[in-house]
């Protein structure tokens, strides 16, 4: 098995990575780390790079805590529209579980629709999303 989990730079991503990694460790599975970096029209530059890798480095000694195998933890970090990005790789790295949480860093939440809910929406895996006050 295979589970994305969608990373940024909340409290509630990392919580789903937590769970995401318990199920992992159950199931024997792999587990891709992605950081959509959104680009709002300057593109990316070294200091966004650089805290993609930072958040996903985090997250992965989490994992590793948790008692993952490092080897089979794949941090990637991708530019684009989050919901679509996430989606996209989903598809493209045979994905069978995304597991994310239900809230992120988003300003325009409310107006724009949470990331969850559009991955909720457009994509044909399996999407487990971690409530926000639930504890592991």
């Amino acid at each position: 098995m295979k589970f994305l989990i969608p990373i940024d730079e909340s409290d509630y991503s990392a919580n789903a990575a937590k769970v995401a990694g318990k199920m992992a460790l159950e199931y024997d599975s792999d587990i891709l780390l992605l950081h959509v970096v959104t680009d709002t029209g300057v593109g990316r530059k070294k200091w966004r790079n650089k805290g993609a890798e930072n958040i996903l480095s985090s997250v992965r000694d989490i994992l590793k805590d948790i008692g993952c195998d490092e080897k089979r933890i794949e941090c990637v970090i991708k530019d684009g529209n989050a919901p679509e990005t996430i989606v996209d790789v989903a598809n493209q790295r045979d994905i069978d579980k995304i597991i994310m949480g239900t809230q992120g860093k988003t300003g325009l939440k409310k107006i724009m629709g949470s990331v969850t809910e559009k991955v909720l929406q457009t994509s044909n895996k399996l999407v487990l999303v971690v409530p926000p006050k639930y504890k592991n």
